[in-house]
């Protein structure tokens, strides 16, 4: 027990640094962008900045991970508390205390980085979790790799177009500096698009060589064929398409222009076999080739994973089918014996199997039941049997209260009473007695059952019931459940320790 949650835990510690990794990301290059530019070779001032800067953004972290665990309602009062009220006390706090205003690092770029890392990896969890959702389909669809690339060489065009529209004669007046002026697109709007088409014709030769990569180098050749034949292939591809879109480009407009003025090309003149044309082709394959793989193999790991809870939930209703006729019929026993002696009971055994019938039917094929519905059904339970079993056995029962709005996946308690009712009850005619407590502490659940062992029929722990349980405890709780059972003095005892959740 102590190993499982000890495992628990350092899952849960590891699961936080997960969520928490893009708001980190976002203070780090924004305490990265501040070092920077004090232009200063200091270790003890890069720790200094990086350090306040955490402090002061603890509030951002602790609204970014209580929001993902939140549900939606109280998740975005925690993410405006954070993200919204905060900054606006720090920039009151700046305004009212000069003294104040210089020790803090905290800004709007700052605020505007980590809202904007935490907001985008949030809806993408939101999105995502709802896994048949048609939102969840479309937004998968939509943030694929190919409409990412897309995406980002269209964006490139988009900003480039506007630089080179902000000034006069880019191509002959360069270095540029990188400015962007948005009221010059529209007064210029003609000039604006000629750049933008000429330079989304280097987007698509780039779209072109990544879809090349993807799905005939690495998909066809590399998975096929192997490494070597992967790596004879990209030099093939280097040495042939390097000079000739090289020349394809160069008779772009753009590039119309002197000699001596540097072009839109990887080696800046009109050479096409220049050493930097291949280098970068070099450059691009070394670097959207790692990109794609981690892509692919995450989205096998993907369907991997949906497979793998297909056939969890496949598994998860055969055992639960499992259940439902092994109950059904020592019920109908017991009524058929009831209705041979025309006993007063019948009726009740009737109204109670119905009920019991309706809870299995309906309340037992959900994924999880409240716990207070669950302890119901095995009152129910438990009434039938005595109605069956009449002064033969004693029930000694002790019920959890204040339960909350816990929540159990259905039908797994029942199995260890009618376990109990089965070993301790049904083989002998004698006085017997068994011992059903439930308690809850916080959200761990515990039963303690136990009940007589007799000589002509020895309990085991390798019958179909108790199989049936350890097995849908490892596939819905793993790792967050103990059951012990073992035998002394005649007396089976079975205890569960079950670590329930709430809504």
């Amino acid at each position: 027990m102590q190993a499982a949650i000890s495992a628990r835990w350092q899952r849960l510690n590891l699961h936080y640094v997960v969520v928490l990794l893009p708001v980190i990301a976002a203070i780090m290059l924004e305490a990265h962008i501040r070092y920077l530019s004090l232009k200063q070779d200091s270790a003890e001032l890069y720790t200094l900045i990086n350090g306040q800067l955490f402090l002061e953004c603890l509030p951002f972290l602790a609204a970014h991970a209580l929001a993902f665990k939140l549900p939606l309602k109280r998740s975005v009062v925690v993410w405006l508390l954070g993200f919204v009220a905060y900054p606006s006390l720090v920039y009151l706090l700046n305004i009212m205390s000069s003294a104040f205003a210089n020790w803090q690092y905290l800004d709007a770029q700052c605020w505007i980085l980590s809202a904007f890392a935490s907001l985008i990896w949030l809806m993408l969890k939101r999105v995502s979790s709802a896994q048949n959702s048609l939102t969840s389909k479309w937004f998968n669809s939509l943030t694929s790799l190919d409409n990412m690339v897309i995406l980002v060489l269209v964006s490139w065009s988009l900003i480039m177009a506007g630089v080179l529209n902000t000034h006069t004669n880019p191509m002959l007046n360069q270095p540029l500096d990188l400015i962007l002026d948005i009221s010059k697109v529209f007064t210029q709007f003609n000039q604006f698009l000629t750049y933008f088409w000429q330079l989304s014709v280097y987007t698509a030769i780039i779209f072109c060589l990544y879809l090349f990569n993807r799905y005939i180098l690495i998909r066809q050749i590399l998975t096929n064929h192997g490494v070597f034949t992967f790596l004879a292939a990209c030099l093939i591809f280097i040495a042939l398409l390097t000079p000739t879109l090289t020349a394809g480009v160069l008779l772009l407009p753009i590039n119309d222009l002197p000699t001596e003025v540097t072009n839109l090309t990887p080696s800046g003149t009109r050479s096409l076999f220049s050493k930097y044309n291949y280098q970068f082709m070099f450059f691009f394959l070394s670097v959207s080739t790692p990109i794609i793989l981690a892509f692919e193999r995450q989205q096998q790991h993907n369907k991997l994973n949906v497979i793998a809870k297909q056939q969890t939930e496949t598994e998860l209703t055969l055992l639960q089918q499992q259940i439902n006729p092994h109950f059904l019929f020592n019920t109908l026993n017991n009524l058929y014996a009831l209705t041979l002696t025309k006993s007063d009971n019948a009726p009740q055994l009737v109204m109670q199997l119905a009920n019991l019938l309706r809870y299995t039917v309906y309340e037992g094929q959900k994924q999880q039941v409240f716990l207070t519905q669950e302890i119901n059904y095995l009152k129910d339970f438990i009434e039938l049997q005595q109605i069956r079993s009449g002064d033969k056995c004693q029930f000694n029962l002790v019920w959890p209260s204040n339960l909350g709005k816990l929540k159990i996946a259905p039908l797994l308690l029942i199995i260890i009473l009618e376990n109990a009712i089965k070993h301790g009850v049904e083989p002998t005619s004698q006085q017997t007695e068994i011992t059903f407590q439930l308690s809850v502490s916080s959200n761990t659940l515990t039963l303690y059952c136990a009940n007589t062992i007799h000589q002509q029929k020895q309990q085991n722990d390798s019958g179909m019931g108790l199989n049936n349980l350890k097995r849908r405890l490892e596939l819905l709780y793993p790792n967050s459940y103990s059951l012990v059972t073992n035998s002394q003095h005649n007396i089976w005892h079975t205890t569960l320790t079950l670590e329930l959740s709430s809504c």
